[in-house]
């Protein structure tokens, strides 16, 4: 009898031909915007035939749905069990900074997905918009939720504007991509110093 293998740590031909093609896409959806991008030009940035792309995507708009999709999916399976978990055994600062830190490697990570997806969204049909934002939403409702417990629970002062600190923290991170390079700086100085400003900054009086 013949034993099933594990596909998910062995990609096929064709499913490593529809990543080629993805992060073609992304890359050139990043560069060019999405109008500039044509699938002849996804074609030849993925080493392809023109004709085919079509079988993995038959149409441009799918193919930026599916970008901007990966970008979000994995930013929210990355961050949010680190938002939601350990309730119990860990602070809201650790599990902020371990969020963050998340946050950080993924947008660096997936560089021209992340900005895609920044850059792009507007261009998705109705449809495929209302699923990202409702993704989206989920995902800042993790963070709303922290932040509330750590008010709550004394780590951040009452008075503190829950809104306006998740919206500073969100978009210092999304833009790490712009002046973060790994390989000359430590991704745990930026968690830190962030941290620090959140939670010491707004902690508090004593």
């Amino acid at each position: 009898m013949l034993l099933e293998t594990d596909r998910s740590t062995t990609p096929t031909p064709s499913r490593a031909s529809r990543e080629r093609v993805l992060s073609a896409a992304a890359h050139l959806f990043r560069q060019r915007g999405y109008a500039s991008t044509t699938m002849r030009d996804v074609a030849e940035h993925a080493n392809m035939r023109a004709g085919s792309i079509y079988y993995y995507y038959p149409s441009k708009q799918q193919m930026l749905n599916a970008v901007l999709d990966r970008a979000i999916t994995t930013l929210t399976e990355r961050t949010a069990p680190l938002l939601t978990g350990q309730r119990g055994s860990l602070s809201c600062r650790k599990r902020f900074a371990r969020a963050i830190h998340a946050h950080i490697m993924v947008t660096v990570e997936m560089g021209d997905f992340s900005l895609a997806f920044r850059r792009l969204v507007g261009e998705l049909e109705d449809k495929q918009q209302r699923e990202i934002a409702t993704k989206r939403n989920l995902l800042d409702e993790h963070w709303r939720q922290l932040l509330s417990e750590a008010a709550s629970g004394g780590e951040l002062s009452a008075g503190a504007d829950l809104a306006i600190i998740r919206l500073l923290v969100i978009g210092a991170i999304n833009s790490t991509h712009e002046w973060f390079n790994p390989a000359k700086g430590s991704s745990d100085a930026v968690v830190d110093t962030l941290t620090r400003m959140v939670f010491e900054g707004f902690s508090p009086e004593r």
